[in-house]
């Protein structure tokens, strides 16, 4: 079973055209997929550390793997591996600027990947642990290069909520019989999506985020865009 996946088709895009189901898909980890839960899949980007990998390993059931970390390493609020403590007074919104500034490098390489996948076999899924933070961005970043407009985009990453709020509100609960009130108010706040978040993301980017820091290229995004939108 894969926790907060969706299909992205439906959503309008450049030119009233809209995203064409069972293209792309995001999700959170695969470390319980089943193989019917992958009907339609030909290739997995996994997002995550190398430490969560290890601790969590994808089951891909035969397709394409590709291990694409946006980081290396533990990041506080984003990556849960076993050892991962959440900070009292984590700055959320503050370590989604970090991420887009930081670590455009990796954030380009996975965008080219998912806009030069070949659709002819099948849709490439994107993931990270809780499907949130990186897998959040990277789907914004997908619609923007499809010209969804950014009241959509946030629309689409503040679902994730529909699945992770019940988890956050118990997690809030138990943080805070343990540790107390400010430490379960970062505890919650690593779990949900905000808009927040997604907002200082899109701030830090500034203008020519996708062809001037990340690098991709216009003739890359063209042929998406005939791929996937129709």
């Amino acid at each position: 079973m894969i926790q907060n996946k969706r299909d992205l088709g439906g959503l309008r895009a450049a030119d009233g055209r809209r995203i064409l189901p069972g293209m792309l898909i995001r999700s959170a980890h695969l470390f319980q997929a089943e193989d019917a839960d992958l009907r339609g899949v030909s290739a997995v980007i996994d997002l995550r550390t190398p430490g969560e990998r290890r601790e969590a390993p994808d089951r891909v059931h035969g397709r394409t793997y590709l291990p694409l970390p946006i980081f290396e390493n533990l990041t506080a609020g984003v990556s849960h591996e076993q050892e991962a403590e959440v900070q009292p007074f984590l700055d959320m919104a503050g370590i989604y600027r970090r991420v887009v500034t930081e670590c455009a490098a990796a954030l380009g390489r996975v965008l080219l990947t998912i806009l030069r996948h070949d659709f002819s076999g099948g849709a490439i899924l994107w993931h990270c642990t809780e499907g949130k933070d990186r897998c959040g961005l990277t789907t914004a970043l997908v619609l923007e290069a499809l010209g969804v407009d950014r009241a959509d985009i946030l629309a689409d990453y503040l679902k994730t909520n529909e699945v992770n709020l019940p988890k956050a509100l118990a997690i809030r609960r138990q943080a805070a019989a343990a540790r107390g009130e400010a430490f379960a108010e970062s505890v919650y706040q690593a779990y949900i999506a905000d808009e927040r978040y997604l907002l200082a993301a899109w701030d830090a980017m500034g203008s020519g985020y996708l062809t001037d820091t990340l690098g991709i290229p216009a003739e890359a995004v063209a042929r998406f865009r005939r791929t996937v939108l129709a």
